[in-house]
């Protein structure tokens, strides 16, 4: 399973980054969940079968960590920081091409991984931040520091996203991002990563995000 794991990592890695992506290591570790949830909707289990929790900046496990480390140590993935030097971004690419399909026995897997990362792989980690807390069963009934519970997951056929049909109001959708900042901004300072002011839903935000890379 570890190898099927590396190769996952390494396919969605290359998928995106090949479609005119990027991939930070907070957004890698988020395509994974979203993949987890899909999958877990029809098979009732994760194809990753990692310990998903809820953790400053949403889903997170430590086995994402170790397998991360596992593919730069090896040279599978290449690791680069942000050239912006205020900010302690990395940016990972493959070091050649990885193809995730030979990991299914189903067409049916493979399409709903590609649905994942064709919706999603060229978008902001905000955006992604955004969909994962409000729009993920797990998430939507989590608790902080505590396992997430896919069993919440509704089983239904798997459709492509549509970004701006989620059935909530305007007035809905902006209270919720206050609330993701406000649990955005508490966790930052909670780890004194860096002096952190409420930000605006706007580049400031997505900025903020990009400095949280490195931690969630």
């Amino acid at each position: 399973m570890a190898n099927s794991l590396h190769n996952l990592v390494t396919g969605i890695v290359t998928y995106v980054t090949e479609h005119g992506g990027y991939i930070t290591k907070t957004k890698l570790l988020k395509l994974l969940y979203l993949f987890d949830v899909e999958f877990y909707r029809v098979h009732r289990k994760t194809f990753t079968g990692f310990e998903w929790k809820y953790f400053h900046l949403g889903p997170w496990t430590r086995e994402f960590e170790v397998i991360l480390g596992d593919l730069v140590a090896t040279g599978m993935l290449e690791e680069t920081v942000s050239a912006k030097s205020e900010y302690d971004t990395k940016f990972y690419r493959s070091s050649e091409h990885s193809d995730f399909t030979n990991l299914f026995q189903k067409y049916s897997d493979s399409a709903t991984l590609k649905i994942v990362l064709d919706t999603w792989g060229e978008s902001s980690t905000g955006e992604i931040l955004d969909y994962v807390y409000f729009r993920t069963e797990p998430m939507e009934h989590g608790i902080r520091n505590e396992p997430l519970d896919f069993t919440k997951i509704l089983a239904e056929p798997i459709v492509k996203y549509k970004k701006n049909t989620s059935g909530k109001t305007a007035k809905e959708i902006e209270a919720a991002r206050r609330e993701l900042e406000k649990r955005l901004a508490k966790s930052t300072k909670e780890q004194n990563a860096f002096n952190f002011t409420p930000p605006r839903y706007d580049e400031e935000f997505e900025q903020a995000l990009e400095k949280l890379d490195g931690v969630g």
